[in-house]
C-alpha cells in the first residue's frame, strides 16, 4: 500500500508541468473548464484523486513538455489497438488511460522535457489523426496552451473515474504501480534512430534545436554559465534545491538578468523540473534573497559552493569562458 504522499509525488513527476496554476472541471450543466491562477499544492491534487474537484493541467510555458498524450476521443478498440500496436513497433512504451466519458488517453513519458515540436513529431507516427497534446509547437506569451484532464480524477459529466488499464482494456489492479512502472524515452534518439525521415523533414525545415536545454527564455541571456544554463534546465533535487535556486538567482542578477525575468526562469523553467518542486513561496524567497541589498557571488574555485551544487563542464568546454577569452582578446 503506497501512502498519499509517495502517489502525488510520483503524479507530480509525471504529469504537472505547471504549478503556478491549473484548471479545475466544471459540472456538467456548466461543462468546460475553469483557470485557477493559483499554486497546485499537494491539498488541491489530493482532493483531485478523492473525487472532491477534478484538476486539468496546462502546458510547459516555456514550449517544452516531458510527456506527449494521445486523446483517442472514441471508445473504439479497434482505433485504441491501431495506435497501440504502432507504438509498440518503435518499442515506444505508453500508459492507456480511460478518459472518462468517450475514448481513452495514451501517455507516453520522456526522460527529461523536450521541445513540444519533438514530442508532436513522434506522435506523426502513431496518432492517425487523434488529438495530440501538446497542441502548440509554441506556448505564446502569457497563455496558458491547451490543458488536458489530469488522470485518476472523476470526470464531472459521466461520474466515472480516469484509470490505467491493462491490455485488455481493463482497470489495473495496482493504479500506482501502473504508472511507476513504465519507463520514460528518449523521442529524439527514437526519431533519429526509427523514424529517420519525420527526422530528416524537421531538420531540413529548421523546426527544431536538437539541444532540449535551449529554450526561448535562455536564448536572450547573455554571457552565463554553462553550469548555471544546464542547472535551471535539469531541475535539482530535494535537499539541494533553496541552495541551488539561490546560486542560479544570484548568478543571473550577476549577469545584470531583471529580477522579472529571474523569477519567471525559476518558477516556470528551473522549479518544473525539481523533484518534487517548490512552492511558490520557496521560489520568491529565493529571488528576494538574491536580489536583495546584498550581491552574492559565486566563483568557479574548485572548493566554491558552485561546484558543489551545480555539475561544471570544464573550462575546456565552456562557452562562458571561451567567450571571456575572446572578450579580452579584443575578438
Amino acid at each position: 500500500m503506497n501512502n498519499v504522499r509517495q502517489v502525488i509525488t510520483l503524479f507530480r513527476n509525471r504529469f504537472v508541468q505547471r504549478t503556478d496554476c491549473y484548471a479545475i472541471q466544471n459540472p456538467a450543466k456548466v461543462g468546460g473548464y475553469r483557470a485557477v491562477r493559483e499554486n497546485l499544492t499537494v491539498e488541491v491534487i489530493s482532493s483531485h484523486f478523492q473525487g472532491k474537484h477534478t484538476i486539468g493541467l496546462y502546458p510547459s510555458a516555456d514550449s517544452t513538455t516531458k510527456w506527449l498524450c494521445v486523446d483517442i476521443d472514441k471508445l473504439d478498440e479497434c482505433a485504441v489497438r491501431e495506435s497501440q500496436n504502432h507504438a509498440r513497433r518503435f518499442s515506444i512504451p505508453y500508459l492507456t488511460e480511460y478518459s472518462g466519458k468517450k475514448g481513452y488517453h495514451l501517455w507516453i513519458f520522456f526522460d527529461k522535457p523536450y521541445p513540444n515540436r519533438i514530442a508532436r513529431a513522434l506522435a506523426s507516427a502513431f496518432a492517425f489523426g487523434n488529438e495530440v497534446f501538446p497542441k502548440q509547437d509554441t506556448i505564446p506569451c502569457g497563455k496558458f496552451g491547451n490543458l488536458v484532464k489530469a488522470p485518476l480524477g472523476i470526470h464531472r459529466e459521466t461520474g466515472r473515474r480516469c484509470l490505467f488499464l491493462n491490455h485488455d482494456l481493463k482497470p489495473e489492479e495496482d493504479q500506482y504501480n501502473a504508472l511507476a512502472s513504465i519507463r520514460c524515452i528518449d523521442p529524439i534518439r527514437i526519431l533519429k534512430s526509427d523514424m529517420p525521415d519525420i527526422w530528416s523533414e524537421l531538420t531540413r525545415e529548421g523546426k527544431t534545436d536538437t539541444r532540449s536545454t535551449r529554450t526561448s527564455a535562455m536564448i536572450d541571456i547573455p554571457l552565463l554559465k554553462d553550469c548555471v544554463r544546464n542547472a535551471i534546465m535539469t531541475g535539482t533535487t530535494q535537499g539541494r534545491r533553496n541552495r541551488t535556486g539561490h546560486i542560479i538567482a544570484s548568478e543571473l542578477r550577476n549577469s545584470s538578468i531583471r529580477r522579472s525575468v529571474a523569477e519567471a526562469l525559476l518558477s516556470q523553467v528551473w522549479n518544473q523540473r525539481n523533484e518534487p518542486p517548490l512552492e511558490q513561496w520557496e521560489i520568491d524567497t529565493i529571488i528576494s534573497s538574491a536580489y536583495g541589498k546584498m550581491r552574492y557571488t559565486y566563483g568557479c574555485r574548485e572548493d566554491g559552493p558552485l561546484r558543489r551544487y551545480l555539475t561544471c563542464t570544464g573550462t575546456e568546454r565552456c562557452l562562458y569562458v571561451s567567450a571571456l577569452k575572446s572578450m579580452s582578446r579584443g575578438n
